[in-house]
């Protein structure tokens, strides 16, 4: 028994010993002209390729190094990778099965390209798979049989640019430190991955994690279980460019959401997607619009109103309402994603001289539309109503004017409308009901000293009659009207 275990271990030395000696003396960089071809043949693309080898590393290491896809005429290549290490496991090979520890990609530069006709081109990021595309393409004989399975694959340090044809100007964006893991890869399975990058920022901003089902033959793909966590996301750079002078809004993004993006399909991505969370800007301000001022410039009932405002008002409201951005407090608003739109229950604005609580929808095209009131803080709803005693009539409980409004239109072009058919009505009846407690007052008699003869007023020309007369006129004629006749007796 003693001399078979000693046979048994003398072959298991020799065999790795040979395997050393085998991966220490194999060449694999003659190879590289081969896969440089096959390549350019599957992607129909320029390939560059420096180096392969093969070593040990807790099993066989390939490594590819120096590897780039170009993009004619394009300066900037779809793919550029430092260096693609994947481990094998070597037992698992003799039942012919491929078990791959590990798959590395190290500082990746991946540019990702929609052209002006709305096709995307995902070449670059998918010339990790083309190798085995190209088995499968293989002779049957070759892959008969054969498992490929890898436990997980990890991408390092990378950059990913986007390049948008479709709109003017030109938009980017680039995502920088992407550190990307996946595990197992296994085909027609899920698997579970991670994502952490830096947007627009120095430092990893944005996390995201989920269960990814790869699109096959017969499925667009789907990814489930998402998290994603987000901060420091400038608006600016989020939201569609605004026409120089145009209304913008500005500040820092953070969010926390959780959902679902069942299909990868274009076409149906937008409407099937769902999810929940929360949405926090931090310093925001609308540039190039003061919400009060547009509110009153509207109100075209009273005509001049903003112009009786400024004349009359305090100056440090003069000066509020003389701005020409709006400042608000920081905005902390649950959202629901949902049929293709972004719906808010509970939203807020905040600032110095309002606050504005509506709900509403935006929609992932940019499309807006959100009902809301405009409550005017009481100490500026008073400085006001003394100098246009009109707008006492929107006043609520709480001594505030209160104006329902509706923003909407297409981002960036939103429109800020009062409801003027409220308004109106609110004016209307106050005034009325003023003038109908003037008529019904009881009249002074006449002093019996008065003189008989006409007084100078008398013989003055008329003045044009006012709003008021013109009112009481018209309720006056209306209580004659339906009033009973006076008989002789009463």
């Amino acid at each position: 028994m003693k001399k078979l275990l000693l046979i048994v271990g003398a072959v298991i030395l020799l065999a790795a010993a040979a395997m050393a000696v085998f991966i220490a003396t194999f060449d694999a960089d003659r190879y590289r002209p081969l896969v440089v071809a096959e390549l350019q043949k599957a992607l129909n693309r320029p390939v560059t390729l420096q180096r392969m080898s093969l070593g040990w590393r807790n099993g066989i290491a390939a490594e590819l190094q120096g590897l780039a896809v170009a993009d004619p005429p394009a300066a900037e290549p779809l793919l550029e990778l430092e260096s693609a290490t994947a481990h094998v496991r070597l037992w698992p090979l003799l039942r012919r099965q491929v078990q791959v520890t590990a798959v590395t990609l190290m500082r990746p530069r991946i540019h990702v390209v929609r052209d002006a006709q709305g096709r995307i081109n995902l070449l670059g990021a998918a010339v990790v798979a083309a190798p085995a595309a190209a088995a499968e393409q293989g002779s049957a004989g070759a892959t008969a049989g054969i498992a490929l399975e890898i436990a997980s694959v990890q991408l390092r340090d990378g950059t990913l640019h986007w390049t948008d044809a479709t709109a003017q100007p030109l938009p980017e964006l680039w995502v920088r430190r992407l550190d990307v893991t996946a595990r197992p890869i296994v085909p027609g399975r899920p698997m579970q991955l991670e994502v952490r990058a830096a947007v627009f920022a120095q430092e990893q901003n944005v996390r995201c994690s989920g269960r990814l089902m790869l699109p096959t033959g017969t499925s667009a793909g789907a990814l489930e279980q998402v998290t994603l966590a987000a901060d420091g996301l400038p608006l600016q750079t989020l939201l569609p460019a605004a026409e120089p002078g145009a209304p913008a809004l500005r500040g820092t993004l953070a969010l926390q959401a959780e959902g679902a993006l069942p299909s990868f399909n274009p076409l149906h991505a937008a409407l099937a997607s769902s999810g929940e969370g929360r949405v926090r800007i931090a310093e925001p301000v609308i540039e190039n619009l003061n919400l009060l001022r547009t509110v009153f410039d509207r109100l075209s009932m009273l005509p001049g109103l903003v112009q009786q405002l400024q004349a009359r008002l305090p100056a440090s409201y003069q000066a509020k309402l003389a701005a020409r951005d709006t400042v608000l407090e920081s905005i902390d608003v649950s959202a629901r994603l949902e049929s293709g739109a972004l719906r808010f229950e509970d939203l807020q604005l905040r600032s110095d001289t309002f606050r504005l609580l509506g709900r509403g929808t935006v929609g992932v095209t940019g499309g807006v539309q959100i009902a809301s009131r405009l409550q005017i803080e009481p100490e500026l709803s008073a400085a006001i109503i003394r100098s246009v005693a009109e707008l006492g009539a929107l006043t609520n409980r709480s001594g505030e004017i209160e104006i329902p409004l509706a923003i909407q239109g297409q981002m960036p072009r939103l429109a800020v409308l009062p409801d003027l058919n409220y308004i109106a009505s609110k004016v209307v009846v106050t005034k009325a009901v003023d003038v109908l407690e003037r008529l019904l007052r009881p009249k002074a008699e006449p002093s019996p000293e008065a003189s008989p003869q006409a007084s100078p007023e008398a013989t003055a020309p008329q003045q044009p009659p006012t709003t008021e007369e013109l009112i009481g006129g018209l309720l006056q004629r209306a209580l004659r009207k339906h009033l009973p006749q006076e008989t002789p007796s009463q």
